[in-house]
């Protein structure tokens, strides 16, 4: 790891969209890639979760057009162009789950894969106590560009 943040929004204007992703994590400046983490502290529903794990399929799917005016021009991931400009992929969400008996986490863990079936975004999840007994992450999400393509509109161009 390489830097970190705490607390970064997550805005597109044009769409209303808005978000806090609780750490950003850089990794080696080799690969430019950076990881998101959600923690959840069992305080929020299980609804209101799975809403703020789509919300980065839906940053990550929204596209913006660049060109300059009466050129042909194209578009590109948002994510590409104002966020994260040296990563090559969507960064990867990885989701903690916290603040309850373990047996509540798993339950948790298994209705959040469930509400996020079909995701086009990287996403890991596991529970605290797990993380911290060195057991590795369990993958509900996988990156699909051309699926997010296929959901979200393409801009007009001018």
């Amino acid at each position: 790891m390489t830097g970190w943040q705490v607390e970064v929004t997550h805005a597109i204007k044009e769409t209303g969209l808005s978000f806090n992703t609780d750490a950003v994590f850089a990794l080696p400046p080799k690969t430019s890639e950076v990881r998101l983490f959600e923690l959840d502290n069992g305080t929020m529903s299980q609804a209101r979760l799975a809403r703020e794990v789509w919300d980065y399929e839906r940053y990550a799917g929204h596209r913006v057009w660049e060109g300059a005016r009466g050129t042909i021009g194209n578009t590109f991931p948002f994510w590409q162009r104002h966020r994260y400009t040296r990563s090559q992929t969507f960064p990867r969400l990885h989701v903690v789950l916290a603040g309850k008996e373990e047996h509540l986490l798993d339950n948790r863990l298994r209705a959040l894969a469930d509400d996020v079936k079909g995701i086009a975004v990287a996403v890991w999840v596991n529970t605290l106590p797990r993380l911290q007994r060195g057991d590795p992450w369990y993958e509900i999400g996988v990156d699909g560009p051309d699926g997010r393509r296929e959901c979200y509109p393409e801009p007009i161009g001018r």
